[in-house]
């Protein structure tokens, strides 16, 4: 029988396995990287987890999958959570199973649904809590106390929790999966195993800029490596093969260019009165309405805001800009949507938040346009040419790459299309929150000391047991792994 296990490692760039592949522990990336086995795998625009999972799962574009980032933009400006939902856009282990083979999956990224299928034995992924269709996974969660991946983040960005204890965290959260797939490996017969961790992006976001990052990221890496040492022999052993996946990778980040302040310093987007207003106030305006509505955006009632119905998040979105509209002076101050005018708006940012990033035009598609559709090419022609004259602080061109939404999209009916991407220099990142009248650029805080890249990773053990390719993307990766089942399949769509 033919069976293929495939390690899904979130946020896991080239480079970095090159830089650790010398660490003990993780020899078998070194062996990959000789044999080249290990390439770079294009992601989605933007390089998101939301988006990029559902392509490697289905071979889908995002305009076809329905999830384009972990939001969507409505037509009042709110944005709202979006979920990849295998029950209506199967992934490839449902076409596995159906052809037959048991198939274990654990904790893959973005699918939050159980199946319904008997030969498949599950544990659903982030970003919410595991759940199991499988009598013995839950016993095995509850052996281990495994209740999903750590949930962390809002800890170590408060100051609560330190870095060493994070890895601690995540490193535990990483030896419990593999102790669940290696029990369940061993009382069943599965056709194809897919193991995925998302601790990876996780922790890089904060130690990926910093002094000394390997050291921080060497006892995840090598929990990994260890397992996939393990997966090799076996498939070795079984006459299997073994395929890594990640669905974009990460870089340092020196910089962030602050997208809204940068709009509304040209002209494209105009604040709120009394958020400008509040910005002049002596001592800073109304300190406890800032503290209030931040503590709301940024911190865990941020997931309790996300889980509202539509309309009642809707009623919230708009109280904050009305009753909550003050903000804190100081060199930066914290903007969202609901802080600009948009009946003075043409142009903002939105929704992605990394080095890749949407900007909108405020059409017919929005509650208060401001451009009339026979305006709209030359308001984007003058953005693009606006958008490429921007200089990083050393002189040098910041953004690298414009790519037209509509283009990358197609005339999908899924969701909202942006009108812009762009993509910022290496090093760089992209902020939709933050608000200067002196400066575009401010030093990245801890969560951003790394942020995403549009390259993950492709590899594959043994060497001959899948073609390599010249190049590759998300899309490609379902279609490899049916092709070889030899399971029909309709190819790169």
């Amino acid at each position: 029988m033919k069976k293929l296990y495939l390690i899904g490692l979130d946020s896991v760039p080239l480079w970095i396995l090159k830089e650790l592949r010398d660490e003990k522990g993780l020899e078998i990336f070194d062996k990959m990287l000789r044999q080249g086995t290990l390439m770079d795998m294009e992601s989605t625009l933007p390089p998101m987890t939301g988006p990029a999972w559902p392509s490697i799962y289905t071979g889908l574009k995002p305009s076809q999958h329905g999830v384009p980032d972990f939001f969507v933009m409505k037509k009042d400006y709110t944005p709202d959570i979006v979920y990849y939902d295998s029950t209506a856009v199967p992934p490839l282990w449902r076409k596995i199973a159906e052809s037959g083979k048991r198939c274990l999956v654990i904790t893959p990224a973005t699918d939050i649904r159980l199946p319904t299928y008997s030969n498949i034995d599950m544990l659903t992924g982030f970003p919410l809590h595991a759940k199991t269709n499988s009598k013995e996974l839950e016993a095995l969660m509850k052996k281990y106390k495994f209740c999903g991946e750590p949930d962390i983040e809002a800890d170590i960005k408060s100051g609560k929790m330190g870095i060493d204890e994070a890895v601690k965290i995540f490193s535990k959260s990483i030896q419990t999966r593999i102790a669940l797939a290696n029990e369940m490996m061993s009382r069943h017969e599965y056709g194809f195993v897919f193991v995925c961790f998302t601790e990876t992006d996780r922790l890089q976001h904060f130690v990926m800029g910093r002094p000394g990052r390997n050291g921080y990221l060497a006892p995840i890496y090598h929990e990994i490596g260890s397992f996939m040492t393990d997966i090799a022999a076996k498939a070795d052993k079984e006459g299997a093969a073994m395929l890594i996946v990640s669905d974009h990778g990460m870089q340092p980040i020196k910089s962030k260019f602050l997208i809204n302040s940068w709009m509304v310093n040209n002209g494209y987007a105009k604040l709120k009165a009394s958020f400008a207003k509040s910005l002049a106030a002596p001592g800073g305006g109304q300190d406890i309405q800032y503290t209030l509505r931040e503590k709301l955006m940024k911190t865990k009632l941020r997931k309790v805001y996300d889980k509202m119905p539509y309309e009642i998040k809707k009623a919230a979105f708009k109280a904050m800009g009305t009753a909550l509209s003050g903000s804190k002076k100081g060199d930066y101050v914290r903007m969202h949507l609901f802080d600009m005018d948009m009946n003075g708006t043409i142009a903002f940012a939105a929704i992605a938040n990394e080095p890749v990033s949407t900007i909108w035009i405020n059409d017919s598609r929005f509650a208060s346009p401001t451009v009339a559709q026979k305006d709209k090419r030359a308001i984007k022609a003058r953005l693009i040419s606006d958008l490429k004259k921007i200089k990083t602080p050393d002189g040098k061109r910041l953004i690298v790459k414009i790519i037209d939404g509509q283009e990358y999209y197609g005339k999908t009916s899924k969701f909202m299309a942006p009108d812009l991407f762009i993509e910022a220099a290496k090093g760089y990142t992209i902020d939709l929150f933050n608000y200067s009248s002196a400066t575009n650029f401010m030093k990245p805080e801890g969560a951003k000391s790394g942020d995403h890249l549009r390259h993950g990773i492709f590899g594959f053990y043994p060497y001959a047991s899948i073609p390599k390719p010249k190049k590759i993307g998300v899309c490609d990766v379902s279609s490899i792994i049916l092709g070889y089942f030899g399971i029909k399949h309709k190819g790169n769509v």
